[in-house]
């Protein structure tokens, strides 16, 4: 089933086009790689996926009521807040509707629960980077979409977070995730989609 795709889709800014004819189709299950040099339109990619890129030609189709968790690649506005990490995990819940995780649980698939009342500030990268991921996962999401994630957390993080990320889709959501790092994802992927001059393509397939 497709919880999302983008048929023919022109993507940009101020009538700027970033990328053109874009087709992809994202179905529970997926867990998709977005690789691509730096300005190659992954980032704008992701957000049209979101839907805040007005579509500049084309169309995204997303299944009702479908439920997103993004997280995306800067956080520093949020860094030195004077929360603990279940306050910033329960964030994530705020307004929302339909299937929810407890707090707890979402730290749990992150790994956290034991800093659950530590101050966020006092993280390290990668427990903060865990933190933002369970704060995007407590609302249950169908469709989780990250913006490199991984980017200066250690290779412990990253492993709880791939972790993580595998989990959701093998639990029949879906996930997108824009990465510098392909080949330490290779083993966790269904498909890699590469954003390059303004074109998508999908250069590789691979079986989790």
């Amino acid at each position: 089933m497709d919880l999302v795709a983008l048929e023919q889709a022109s993507l940009g800014y101020d009538g700027r086009e970033v990328i053109a004819g874009a087709n992809l189709r994202v179905c529970a299950g997926d867990f998709i790689a977005v690789v691509g040099p730096n300005g190659g339109g992954k980032s704008t990619l992701l957000r049209a996926l979101l839907g805040s890129v007005p579509l500049l030609a084309g169309r995204r189709r997303a299944a009702p009521d479908l439920r997103v968790g993004y997280v995306p690649q800067e956080h520093e506005g949020a860094r030195d807040l004077p929360w603990t990490a279940r306050d910033a995990v329960a964030m994530g819940g705020w307004g929302r509707a339909g299937a929810a995780l407890s707090v707890a649980e979402a730290l749990d698939r992150v790994a956290l629960q034991a800093l659950a009342a530590a101050r966020f500030g006092t993280l390290s990268g990668g427990q903060k980077q865990r933190v933002l991921l369970a704060r995007a996962l407590v609302c249950d999401p169908q469709l989780l979409l990250l913006d490199e994630p991984v980017s200066g957390v250690d290779a412990e993080a990253q492993a709880a977070i791939y972790r993580a990320l595998a989990d959701q889709a093998r639990a029949g959501g879906a996930v997108v995730i824009v990465t510098h790092q392909p080949d330490a994802l290779a083993a966790w992927t269904t498909r890699c989609v590469r954003a390059e001059h303004g074109r998508i393509s999908i250069p590789t397939a691979t079986a989790r």
